[in-house]
């Protein structure tokens, strides 16, 4: 029982001492900003514009190419625009 608390205490103090060093925030900022940029922002308008066309009645199938087209058009904007 003494031994599973030490254990916690140990992976607490070391959580929080990585939490606190600025290398490790700066490598997390960036993986997040990067994956944001070339996944989740293209992927969430070309999700928007698959449901919209649905919405609109132009079909499955241009739903689809539309989706295609803005995710491809969306990450070039993003990494041409957005880098750091």
């Amino acid at each position: 029982m003494a031994d599973d608390a030490a254990r916690n205490m140990l992976e607490t103090d070391r959580l929080n001492s990585d939490q606190l060093d600025p290398s490790d925030q700066r490598r997390t900022y960036q993986g997040v900003m990067r994956v944001s940029g070339e996944i989740g922002v293209p992927f969430a308008l070309a999700l928007t514009m698959f449901f919209t066309n649905l919405v609109l009645a132009n079909g499955f199938g241009v739903a689809l190419i539309m989706a295609a087209l803005t995710y491809v058009a969306t990450f070039f904007i993003v990494k041409t625009f957005f880098s750091h």
